[in-house]
């Protein structure tokens, strides 16, 4: 009997990565005043925390999931553990609360660097003159100072109630080294928050096929650390939240016919499809044309039966579990030995004989066809078996029963 590492559920994960995105102010109208010095007039100041209820809300029904920063010194206002000057603080508790209710349950939130503005001396939090968005582009940055510095906007969020599963790069942060960025996102969040398995965001591949990289791989300690890689540009209102030529039709991501755009081409490769967007963008100075256009796109992409929303964690999580698991087979049975736990491990046994399936000590639920299957369930599929389990660390046995 064989063993094949299927996708979760035997789906293609789908993920919303949501940049740019903090409590109470509109990050573009502070970012472009200070850094072209271009009038934002007709930029809100603060986006509402009513907009971040009503997207959480919809979010909610609708099934999606994915990844919202929290920055945790926007624009350099402030940190938000101790107060933004020229907010009060019921305001950003208000805040901070509907996000914890209405969007933290189905969203990883992360700080996207510390002010996603200036880069910050830590030696006494004071701004310098350079730009978080260009650091470590031209040139590699010691990962030690990354380190630090993912450390510090790491605590912030923990400061508030948020173990933040990852980090997002504010522009593109540390490309130039993305090995370093890796081993500075696996120290800090070991460091903070004992996360032994985080992600981090700072690249796309909107052409090719954006599949997870993994890096810092240790088998035996169980950890790793997981580069994601969006697959579009944001078409949806764009970073700035008020340019109406970057919005485009929901054609570009996926067709009413559900064949074309640029989702379907990265969904029949078994990639996981990240869709980048940004907060100001969503709200677009009230109109919502960011979100109303992302709408759309979920109500196509959720008629597909072969995708499943998930967190950028799960799928971290899950990637590094395909790496790290080993398998025993024998006619009838399979061992799992993994380091780290995984939601929704799917395997695929071929071929396998008829019978009933279980899990160690308990049985596992048959279900009518693969597009069926949730964890703790089995589905025949011509001569081979698939399993869905929550894997948990140590050994984990799945075998026939006649």
């Amino acid at each position: 009997m064989q063993v094949k590492m299927e996708n979760p559920l035997c789906r293609v994960p789908v993920s919303l990565l949501l940049d740019d995105s903090c409590p109470v102010i509109n990050l573009s109208h502070f970012w472009i005043k200070a850094h072209d010095g271009r009038a934002t007039d007709d930029m809100p100041v603060e986006i509402p925390v009513s907009f971040a209820r009503e997207f959480g809300e919809w979010c909610a029904e609708n099934g999606v999931r994915g990844k919202f920063s929290f920055i945790p010194m926007p624009a350099g206002l402030g940190t938000i553990d101790l107060g933004l000057p020229g907010f009060s603080r019921a305001h950003l508790q208000e805040w901070i609360r509907a996000a914890e209710e209405f969007i933290w349950p189905n969203f990883d939130a992360n700080p996207e660097m510390l002010t996603h503005c200036r880069v910050v001396d830590l030696s006494d939090w004071t701004m310098t003159d350079e730009w978080e968005n260009d650091a470590g582009v031209h040139r590699p940055l010691p990962a030690e100072w990354m380190a630090e510095y993912t450390a510090a906007a790491l605590r912030i969020l923990r400061n508030i109630g948020i173990a933040a599963e990852g980090v997002s790069s504010p522009g593109a942060f540390g490309l130039a080294d993305l090995d370093a960025l890796a081993a500075a996102t696996l120290w800090s969040e070991k460091e903070v928050n004992a996360n032994a398995a985080p992600y981090f965001f700072c690249e796309g591949d909107e052409q090719g096929v954006p599949w997870p990289k993994l890096y810092c791989v240790d088998a035996e300690q169980g950890e790793g650390c997981v580069g994601i890689l969006c697959c579009t540009e944001d078409w949806f209102g764009g970073w700035e939240g008020n340019n109406r030529q970057v919005i485009r039709d929901p054609d570009w991501w996926i067709t009413e016919d559900l064949q074309g755009g640029r989702l379907p081409e990265v969904i029949a490769a078994h990639c996981p499809v990240l869709v980048d967007a940004h907060w100001p963008g969503f709200y677009f100075q009230g109109e919502q044309l960011g979100f109303n256009t992302f709408k759309a796109v979920v109500s196509r992409i959720n008629r597909l039966r072969n995708v499943l929303w998930m967190k950028p964690s799960e799928i971290a999580r899950y990637w590094l579990a395909r790496e790290m698991a080993h398998f025993e087979a024998t006619q009838d049975r399979c061992r799992v030995t993994s380091p780290i736990s995984c939601g929704s491990f799917t395997l695929r046994f071929s071929p396998a004989r008829p019978g009933r399936w279980w899990l160690n000590d308990a049985p596992l639920r048959q279900v009518s066809d693969v597009a069926s299957l949730q964890p703790a369930c089995w589905a025949g599929d011509g001569e081979d078996i698939v399993v869905a389990f929550d894997l948990a660390p140590g050994k984990t046995t799945v075998r026939r029963v006649s």
